[in-house]
């Protein structure tokens, strides 16, 4: 065999394609100038900065967890640096759950004086207890046996310290957020404390704007999750996250996947109040979730919260957890993030909508599944905002 190489090969392959790159420095250039519109355009630039420092919160925590387990592969004292920043990430989780939970059994008095009234000690004791139990259950993902188990059904690596911090970040995910939930027997986020004597929730416009900043940390996270500059080069993390152009055919797919499954859970979720209403089990407030959204029954508000919804949610959890653990784990996480807004019957049709939404992406790519998921959206704040049952 000649051990020659071709020069035109040898050059091919030592010379870097630089034009994912390229096309990810002007996609910075955009968003940059886009942010620095938003800003300069805001009224109240200290709330602006609020805004775009929520976004941040959402996403960046979970980005230098993810690029300290990447960097700690290899070294030990890393290890226990990221397994600290896990802890803290846990706790956090934690406490916010704690916090909505007994705010949502508080007079709105009580939270406009920071008093806390007697008697909720209990209240106090069963959030602080469970999101503990939670939390510490959620530390199974670092049992090697556990992990060896979950990859006899999903493509878990049990041997990789990314894939141990970030199974057990998944369960945290899954259990804390219902807490309240559970403990309270209700959603926080529907609870007349907090939506107020006046109504509750953000303008259409100070909606829109906090949607987009979310969005824009969310995309650039969901990239450095996985690796980005670490461990992927810009290509490698798009095929990763199977964040692609998509087809005509597959654009027509995720349109009328949209408006099939607006029939269909229609149905669904009619069948599920109809069983839960011969339970005698409380379902969600129509009327109090109307309240809390009040910001997306208007046009700008209904595209935003869409667009937002679609492409985030499914980029983060589609894109970047699916490849990993499978369709359940993240449709169970899917729906537990909602738990702070929907009662049982809610969180039971949209974990049965995040399995549709995972089988899309199986079948086609995370872009299909977004543009699926932000009509759906789209559609159903629609005939929110006209009054429309579907």
């Amino acid at each position: 065999m000649n051990s020659e190489q071709d020069p035109a090969t040898v050059e091919a392959v030592s010379v870097p394609d630089r034009s994912g790159y390229r096309a990810l420095l002007i996609g910075t250039i955009v968003a940059g100038i886009a942010v620095a519109l938003l800003l300069l355009s805001s009224r109240d630039l200290g709330a602006e900065l609020v805004l775009l420092g929520a976004g941040a919160a959402e996403v960046v925590p979970f980005v230098i967890l993810a690029m300290a387990a990447y960097l700690a592969e290899d070294s030990r004292p890393l290890r226990y640096l990221t397994g600290l920043l896990l802890f803290g990430l846990i706790t956090g989780l934690v406490l916010v759950s704690l916090a909505l939970g007994l705010a949502a059994v508080l007079p709105h008095e009580a939270l406009e004086n920071a008093v806390l009234p007697p008697g909720v000690e209990e209240t106090v004791l069963a959030l602080i207890g469970l999101g503990s139990l939670f939390g510490l259950v959620s530390l199974v993902g670092f049992l090697p046996p556990f992990r060896r188990l979950l990859a006899r059904v999903i493509p878990l690596d049990p041997a990789s310290f990314v894939h141990t911090v970030a199974l057990v970040l998944v369960l945290a995910l899954i259990l804390v957020p219902l807490v309240p939930l559970i403990v309270n027997g209700s959603p926080p986020l529907l609870s007349e404390s907090l939506l107020g004597g006046e109504g509750f929730g953000q303008s259409p416009g100070d909606l829109a704007r906090s949607e987009a900043y979310s969005l824009l940390f969310i995309i650039y996270g969901s990239f450095l999750v996985v690796g980005l500059f670490l461990r992927r080069t810009f290509a490698e993390a798009l095929e990763r996250l199977a964040f692609v152009r998509p087809t005509a055919r597959q654009i027509l797919f995720a349109l009328g996947m949209a408006v099939v499954l607006i029939g269909v859970f229609g149905v669904v979720d009619r069948a599920i109040g109809a069983v839960w209403g011969a339970m005698g089990w409380p379902v969600t407030d129509d009327e109090a979730y109307r309240r809390l959204f009040a910001g997306v029954l208007t046009p700008i508000g209904a595209v935003t919260a869409a667009v937002s919804a679609g492409v985030g949610e499914e980029l983060a959890v589609r894109g970047v957890l699916q490849p990993v653990f499978g369709i359940v784990l993240p449709s169970l996480l899917f729906a537990a993030l909602h738990a702070w807004q929907y009662s049982w019957d809610a969180l039971l049709s949209v974990f049965l909508a995040g399995l549709v939404f995972a089988w899309i992406r199986r079948r086609a790519n995370t872009t299909t599944s977004a543009i699926t998921h932000g009509v759906y959206d789209l559609i159903l704040f629609g005939a929110l905002a006209m009054g429309v049952a579907i």
